[in-house]
């Protein structure tokens, strides 16, 4: 009776985690992206995404390292569909996320490394209660820019205005009659 028992525990216990095992899983393609951008420009890199788990998840991405102060992900989540089975090329239920770099102006060539991540939930009502991720490391080349102006910083084009400014006024008050001179305090 107690092996009848046993016996039984363990075939329920089997039959149990059979219904609630699931497949999950997220790929990114590229796996590593290398661009290069002209300082000051800005420069758009695709990438594709996909589940290659057996139910929906919702995707959250993130861009980690240097990248991520010049660099924003459009959109920054969506819900991906599995891909049908046996998986196969190409993906049929990916979805493009679109990585947006402002390049900071440069003097010398520099890169900037960092990544993106995508991290895979599961959807409201789903039976996954944990979450992956993937990671696409990313290495942006920043060359210097062609056009001076791009080097030079808006503080410098605010301090320029101001001048210029003051010495429209000082003119405009020269021909109001307004007589400015300077005079030499020195004894001879």
């Amino acid at each position: 009776m107690k092996l009848k028992t046993i016996f039984l525990g363990v075939l329920v216990l089997v039959v149990t985690l059979s219904f609630v095992s699931s497949e999950v899983g997220v790929g990114i393609s590229p796996s590593k992206i290398v661009e290069q951008v002209e300082g000051g420009k800005t420069k758009q890199v695709q990438v594709l995404v996909f589940n290659t788990g057996d139910s929906d998840m919702e995707l959250n991405a993130y861009l980690e390292g240097e990248i991520a102060e010049f660099g924003s992900v459009i959109p920054t989540n969506q819900v991906v569909s599995p891909e049908p089975k046996p998986h196969e090329l190409p993906i049929k239920n990916g979805k493009i996320f679109i990585i947006e770099f402002n390049a900071p102006a440069v003097r010398d060539v520099r890169t900037y490394t960092g990544s993106i991540s995508i991290i895979g939930s599961g959807t409201a009502g789903s039976t996954f209660g944990g979450s992956v991720g993937v990671t696409s490391k990313i290495e942006l080349v920043v060359l210097p820019s062609k056009s001076f102006f791009s080097l030079i910083k808006p503080l410098y084009y605010l301090l320029a205005g101001i001048i210029i400014l003051l010495i429209v006024i000082i003119w405009f008050l020269k021909k109001k009659g307004l007589n400015i001179s300077f005079k030499n305090t020195k004894s001879k």
